[in-house]
């Protein structure tokens, strides 16, 4: 079933991949509150901080443009409305957000063991939602979609069996090690993929790269006696 990219809401334009992404960040709110229903005042603060974080990388990510084009920014200001920075403003925002969460966590006394499992609640469940609505809707990347929103599945629920173990660097490091290496695998699945050497593509080698480093890290972190708890 393949859909128009903008769909008509009223008197807005709304382009579907945005609308994809706006459903799948409410069933993370979802998934969050449904884990932490019985805990009502962190479930509150969670909440706060995750609404601004993703307020925060939007802006970034929006008007990054203004940094990254500025004088096509000048020279037609309404193009700030129409355009994104892109990928380079992604990372922006992905930077700012991260900063913000640092920050935010020990300004605050939020217990980060708590903290981490909840952002990667949302995350992985944003992550299965998005490839299995994109495969929904539009279909054609096909089984790259259904094996990313699988892949998604697997760790969610990863996260909620082992919720209460995610306590220490090494079950962290051990779980985005084999993301990393799930990345590496579905890649090759990918219509999108440009060989850059040793038949993977750059997407490819860097998680291959972040999948090795976080096994170095798992094996040091063992080495030297375990993981070091988070100071909450």
């Amino acid at each position: 079933m393949n859909l128009p990219d903008v769909i008509q809401l009223g008197p807005f334009l709304v382009k579907m991949s945005m609308l994809i992404i706006a459903i799948s960040i409410l069933l993370a709110f979802a998934a969050v509150h449904l884990r932490l229903r019985e805990e009502r005042v962190f479930k509150k603060t969670i909440w706060e901080v995750m609404s601004s974080s993703i307020l925060l990388g939007f802006v970034v990510w929006k008007f990054s443009y203004i940094l990254l084009y500025p004088s096509k920014a000048m020279a037609q200001p309404a193009s700030i409305l129409y355009f994104s920075g892109g990928d380079r403003g992604f990372w922006l925002a992905l930077l700012a957000v991260i900063v913000y969460l640092v920050v935010t966590v020990r300004k605050r006394g939020i217990p980060a063991p708590a903290f981490a499992a909840s952002l990667a609640l949302s995350g992985w469940t944003t992550w299965a939602a998005f490839f299995l609505l994109s495969w929904a809707v539009d279909g054609q990347n096909g089984w790259y979609d259904v094996q990313q929103a699988a892949i998604g599945v697997v760790f969610l629920l990863l996260v909620i069996r082992k919720w209460e173990t995610l306590t220490s660097a090494v079950p962290w490091l051990s779980l985005l090690m084999w993301f990393g290496i799930s990345q590496v695998y579905v890649g090759f699945f990918s219509q999108q993929r440009s060989l850059l050497f040793a038949g993977l593509s750059k997407t490819q080698w860097l998680y291959y790269l972040f999948a090795v480093l976080a096994w170095f890290l798992v094996s040091r972190a063992r080495q030297t006696g375990g993981a070091t708890h988070e100071k909450e």
